[in-house]
Order: structure tokens, then sequence, then C-alpha cells
């Protein structure tokens, strides 16, 4: 081959080359681009839009007997519990989810009440500052109820009046109480990188299933309706305390949730960290272990917790204006969001997600960020790099 012939080819595919990644920057930048309309003869630019969410759900919240007891002792008072956890650390998350293992009342439940026959209670003196860290909590448990249902309507009152939202019963077979669409903050990019902070809806689900109560159809089928026009999380209680892995009645109850649309479970009650699988593509993380709780005499495993990091990205543009429309309404409890959403859009847009772990450890009764070593093993704990590596990348 003559050296003419080399060159020719040479050239002819370096135009190749460069023709393609014209191509390939004009598509990208056809897809990011913001769209142009014509209006009243006047060219009007409309910015392209994108919505995300981010969220952390961590386990088991308790602030009664031994903290309540450190806290009064301590100067910081009912700010004690949430000390060791920074103001950058808050707003690097538009919401923060746990599990309200505790009625929240007034009434004066002695600490050998609490220790002895397991009625918890949690003075709602310390709302101000739990309302700090936390937009949305789970009544869904075993201790929910340990006031009587008058404790119950007293806890959803002091949450409501302290600005929490709430989700979820003792009783499962109330089955109106199981998911409640809340609103979650957002924020909403455009083209112009101008970023406005919105609310969004999201239906929170709760199941107390203590100790491995089979949930009923009807039950489970609930979510349903909700998985059609929003995403689906589902928080439940279940299972045995204190052990490593599910056991084979809850791991059927959760990937029956992810089967009846939730988009991901997210388990409490065991006190320690379990196991974690992608079911279909979601995932189930059977207990993510005590955020805030008082049992740090039993050592390592029940004074660690995973915090799982949800970051959700919507760009239909049709999905985010019915989403930011409805959105701040849905921050009242017993709201009409569902069946307004309903009537704006006729199917859930594509929700993309991505997942990460948050870890934390409370060997002083408050909640602090592990470290790389603690981080690893509460990772290992949860087989959660496993579970995660081949989860699909959207709702």
């Amino acid at each position: 081959m003559s050296k003419k012939t080399i060159s020719l080819f040479f050239g002819v595919s370096l135009l190749i080359v460069i023709a393609s990644a014209i191509l390939i920057f004009v598509e990208v930048k056809h897809q990011n681009a913001n769209k142009v309309v014509k209006v009243n003869n006047k060219t009007v630019i409309i910015p392209k839009e994108s919505l995300t969410s981010s969220m952390t759900l961590v386990g088991e919240v308790f602030w009664g007997r031994a903290i309540q007891t450190k806290s009064l002792e301590s100067p910081l008072k009912y700010a004690f519990p949430f000390s060791g956890l920074s103001k950058p650390l808050h707003d690097s998350i538009d919401n923060w989810v746990g599990d309200m293992e505790c009625p929240v009342t007034y009434e004066d439940v002695p600490y050998e009440i609490q220790v002895d026959d397991l009625r918890l209670n949690c003075r709602p003196e310390f709302l101000s500052e739990a309302a700090k860290w936390f937009n949305v909590l789970s009544l869904a448990n075993n201790h929910s109820l340990d006031n009587g249902q008058s404790g119950l309507d007293e806890t959803r009152a002091n949450l409501q009046k302290a600005g929490i939202q709430y989700f979820g019963d003792y009783n499962v077979s109330n089955i109106g109480n199981i998911c409640e669409v809340v609103g979650m903050n957002a924020e909403l990019s455009t083209g112009n990188n101008l970023v406005k902070k919105v609310v969004i809806p999201v239906a929170m689900c709760g199941y107390m299933l203590v100790v491995d109560q089979e949930p009923t159809t009807a039950e489970l089928a609930v979510m349903s309706q909700y998985a059609k026009v929003m995403p689906v999380i589902a928080m439940p209680h279940m299972g045995v305390e204190y052990r490593p892995t599910a056991e084979p009645e809850k791991v059927q109850a959760y990937r029956s949730m992810i089967d009846n649309g939730a988009d991901v479970v997210i388990g409490a009650h065991p006190h320690v960290i379990q196991n974690s699988e992608n079911y279909k593509g979601r995932l189930i993380q059977y207990s993510v272990g005590n955020f805030l709780f008082d049992q740090q005499s039993l050592g390592l495993n029940n004074i660690v917790s995973l915090g799982v990091e949800l970051k959700l990205t919507i760009n239909d543009p049709a999905a985010i204006a019915a989403y930011t429309k409805i959105g701040p309404q849905c921050i009242t409890y017993k709201n009409n969001c569902l069946a307004e959403l309903q009537g704006l859009i006729n199917k859930r847009p594509i929700i993309n997600v991505q997942y990460a772990a948050q870890c934390f450890t409370e060997p002083n009764y408050y909640p602090v960020v592990a470290d790389n070593n603690i981080c690893n093993l509460i990772k290992s704990q949860a087989n959660w790099d496993s579970a995660v590596s081949q989860l699909s990348s959207t709702w």
C-alpha cells in the first residue's frame, strides 16, 4: 500500500471520527437544550426542568428512658440526642425519615416502668429539636399504642404541632391508615441554572407486623393505587429482635410489598442491622438498626445503624407540573393528594433513582457519623454493596 493511500485512509478515518463526535455533541446538546417556541410572533425560551428529591431513611428513634436521663443531666438538655449530628449533614439531604418507636405524650411514665414493663414514652419537649432533623416519622410500630389510643392521638397532635409529618398505625387492619401521601422537600432545576425549592408527593406506607404477622392481601393491595401515579416507600415493622438475618416469614412479606407496588422497603424492629437484597431490581433492607436508642449495654450491634439514602430525579414535564402543583397540600395529614394527582396525570413518570449508604453509631446515647472501619462493618452486615450493585436505576 502506497504512502498516499495510507494517508488518504487515515484522513478519511479522522474525518469520520470528527463527524461522529460532532453528532454526539449535537445530540447531547439537544437533549439538554431549552425548548424554543413562538408566542405571539415572539421567540420564547422555555428552560428544560429537572426535579430532584433526596432522602435518608433511618431506623428506631426513641428519646425516653436513659436518653431522657442523659439529656436532662447535660447542659444541652433537649438538644442532647441530636448534638452529634452536624448541620451540613442535615442540609445535604432534602428529607429525613425515621421510625418513631414511642408515643410522644406529656404522660409521666417512670423510668422503671419503661424498663420493666417496656411501656415507652417520649416527652414532647424534645420535639423542637427533633424537628430540626426529621420532617417525616413512622408510627407503624409495636410501641405507638403504649399509652393507649388517646396516647397515639396525642402523639399525632404533638408531631403536627411541631411541623413533623407522620404515617402508619399500630393496627395494620386500619387499612386507611397504612399509607399517607406526604410532602417531600425537593429542588426544581431549569436550563437557566436556577434552582427552586418545592414540595412533591410521595406515598409512605407503614406496616406494623410484630412479630411475624402475615399481611393480608387487602393490606398489601392498598399500595397499588398510589404506585400508579407516585413513588411508594414501605417502612414495615416486623420480625424477631436482635437476629442478624431476616426470617423466611419476613422475606416473604417484604417481597410481597414490592409485588404490590412498593419501590423500596426499609424495615425496622430487630434493633440490629439485617441483610438486604435486590428483589426484582428493587431494594429491600430488612432492618436498618437503632438510629437513636438506649441499648448501649447490649453491644456494638445495637449502637450501629444504616441510613438508606435515596435520590429521586424526574424529568417528565407533565409530572413535574403536577407534582409541584399539589405537593404543598400533601403536608397536611389525611390530604386529598392521591385523588388530585390521579386527575392530573394518567400514569407515573419514569423516576431515576440513586442509592447510597450512610453509617451511624451511638456509643454515647446520641448518633454520630461512623468512621470508615465501622461503616465497612455496617455495610458488610447489610451485604450492601452486593445488594445495590444490580438494582434498577429507574422506578
